[in-house]
């Protein structure tokens, strides 16, 4: 039942993105057309509007990407569990946690894909088969440099980096979850409840980071992370970070779990 849900999520979600994606990446390769034939510099007075039109319509359209992201991912979740459609799903055969799980996960998801197609229009822009081909060799040279010189803990940690974001994102989407549901609580102000439940949350969320990154400072991790030999204090940050990440999406996620079960109130 869960892929079901995710699918429809999928769909439901992607009429509205894929089409902003195409709109990003078919005006980045206008502009590059533009910048790379040269006609960026020759066109001049009115001339040169279309360019100054496709850039503006570019970052309209960069910036649309994520704030249409985030909104969907608010509006989906509140629509979907706690306003008009919250009746409908909640007569569906499935738990609040496969509920929740499937908000969750095709969120992350969309948000990875918006930062992937953003920097993907920036290459494209951006593209100089000489630069970018410099820049590929010397990275693969930078590898090849790490692997022979601290073997297989070269990609090992770049996995790590990867997976500490992706539950960083996770994290994120969980706390807005977490404020959502217990702005709900309340009969009035859903919205300012909501608002400063994220506030709270995120304080109480910096005030441990902080912490932590207090402890780590004043301990000797620090001066072995700059020795290169010493890798294991790397791991050991990247997995703490990774660690806190998911106990945090833990508790925002409990916290969403028993609003939605025993303090639901429809609109």
């Amino acid at each position: 039942m869960l892929g079901k849900l995710m699918k429809y999520e999928v769909k439901a979600t992607g009429r509205t993105l894929i089409p902003l994606y195409l709109v990003l990446l078919a005006f980045a390769i206008i502009n590059k057309i533009f910048i790379g034939t040269g006609l960026s510099h020759k066109l001049q007075g009115f001339g040169s509007i279309p360019f100054i039109l496709s850039i503006f319509g570019y970052g309209c359209t960069m910036a649309a990407v994520f704030i249409v992201t985030f909104f969907i991912i608010i509006q989906r979740f509140y629509k979907n569990l706690l306003g008009d459609e919250g009746y409908l799903m909640n007569t569906l055969p499935v738990s609040t946690i496969t509920n929740i799980t499937s908000k969750l996960s095709i969120a992350t998801f969309w948000t990875i894909i918006s930062g992937i197609v953003a920097i993907l229009s920036i290459i494209i822009m951006a593209f100089d088969p000489r630069a970018f081909g410099q820049f590929f060799s010397e990275t693969f040279r930078a590898l090849s440099e790490g692997y022979a010189k601290i073997g297989i803990q070269i990609y090992v940690i770049i996995i790590e980096l990867l997976i500490a974001m992706i539950f960083q994102f996770v994290k994120f989407i969980s706390m807005i979850y977490a404020s959502i549901s217990i702005g709900h609580i309340f009969s009035k102000h859903r919205i300012l409840s909501s608002f400063g439940a994220f506030i709270i949350l995120n304080l109480i969320a910096g005030a441990i980071s902080s912490s932590i990154g207090i402890a780590f400072s004043s301990s000797r991790l620090p001066d072995l992370l700059r020795n290169i030999e010493s890798l294991w204090p790397i791991n050991l940050f990247l997995i703490s970070i990774t660690v806190f990440n998911i106990i945090f999406i833990i508790v925002y996620f409990i916290i969403t779990s028993y609003i939605l079960k025993n303090k639901l109130n429809l609109e």
